[in-house]
């Protein structure tokens, strides 16, 4: 990748504001919200609970609508797209690792790193080349044909970090990627997710209570107020 290329912004938020209204009373969890997030760059995202980390990654892995402001990816603007054009957006650019793995259960660790491959249009051949790659530099080549119930709690987050990049997404959003996993079995999880994320050159919003692994990352935004602050 170029270091052109490395510079241009990935994710751009203007003004994202999220309000929510239950009857007369109104919350702004999000107020006029401007980031800006560069290919290459992995960025914490850190705040207390309900601050409203989840309800930005929402909103910029457009799994929400925001009340107001603008979210541009990869330079397109998004606010404009039907559903269909979303979908295809969050499929094709966007990857998501969530606290929980949510690995579907009946099928191996490889199969749920194909499957979303396959339902991109990707051939089942190419898709199992991509998994299997992914997979071992997870350090999980020894687990490839098991089932999420036989894999550790470390081991099934790696898998779903596998399953987030299988197509090759431009940004990465994690939202307490580590937080069920043990203190030893989160580093290991979150180094092998920074090597992968950096070696993928892609961009990636990472949230986070655990200030010692945000101070690791290039840079570090807090929502505080429904504001982000950054440092």
């Amino acid at each position: 990748m170029s270091n052109k290329e490395t510079k241009k912004n990935i994710l751009q938020t203007t003004d994202l504001t999220r309000v929510y209204h239950q009857g007369e009373t109104s919350l702004a969890v999000l107020q006029n919200v401007d980031v800006a997030i560069k290919s290459g760059e992995i960025v914490a995202l850190v705040g207390p609970s309900g601050s409203g980390k989840s309800t930005f990654l929402q909103a910029v892995g457009l799994l929400d609508q925001p009340t107001a402001g603008e979210i541009m990816i990869g330079g397109g603007n998004v606010d404009a797209m039907n559903d269909k054009q979303r979908t295809k957006i969050r499929r094709d650019k966007i990857g998501f690792v969530y606290q929980f793995h949510y690995l579907l259960p009946e099928f191996s660790a490889i199969e749920n790193v194909v499957i979303p491959q396959m339902i991109a249009g990707i051939s089942k051949k190419d898709a199992e080349i991509r998994a299997k790659e992914l997979l071992e530099t997870l350090k999980l080549s020894h687990r490839l044909e098991h089932r999420p119930a036989r894999l550790s709690g470390g081991e099934q987050q790696r898998v779903a970090i596998a399953r987030a990049l299988a197509n090759k997404p431009r940004l990465l959003l994690a939202d307490e990627p580590t937080g069920n996993l043990d203190p030893e079995t989160s580093e290991t999880v979150f180094e092998l997710l920074m090597d992968l994320v950096r070696q993928q050159g892609i961009g990636a919003i990472i949230a986070t209570h655990n200030m010692q692994i945000a101070d690791r990352m290039d840079r570090v935004l807090e929502l505080k107020n429904g504001h982000i602050l950054s440092y």
